[in-house]
């Protein structure tokens, strides 16, 4: 899967490397889970699309098309799953042949 992108003011920005605050970022992201009946419900989607960019603000999120906000960060949600998921299989099949030999 590729890198989400988000573009702003016609400039493109490639979602920054995957680090191992990413994953708490996730993690706290899915703890609080915003609510369609919340006030800040899509300021909340903005700020955790902004952390996985660098140089973008909450405030360049919340100029995007509305449309685009939330399937940005289901795209963002489903990257840095599938890449641990991939990264955690390929770590099981090394120690099971590790074990094997």
């Amino acid at each position: 899967m590729e890198r989400p992108t988000i573009t702003i003011e016609g400039k493109k920005y490639e979602m920054a490397k995957l680090t191992g605050r990413s994953w708490r970022v996730l993690a706290e992201s899915s703890e609080a889970a915003p609510n369609y009946a919340d006030a800040d419900f899509i300021e909340q989607h903005a700020a955790f699309i902004a952390k996985f960019f660098d140089g973008v603000t909450v405030e360049d999120i919340l100029e995007m098309p509305l449309e685009e906000i939330l399937p940005t960060s289901a795209a963002i949600k489903k990257y840095v799953m599938e890449m641990l998921t991939a990264k955690f299989e390929r770590l099981e099949k090394n120690s099971e042949a590790e074990k094997a030999q």
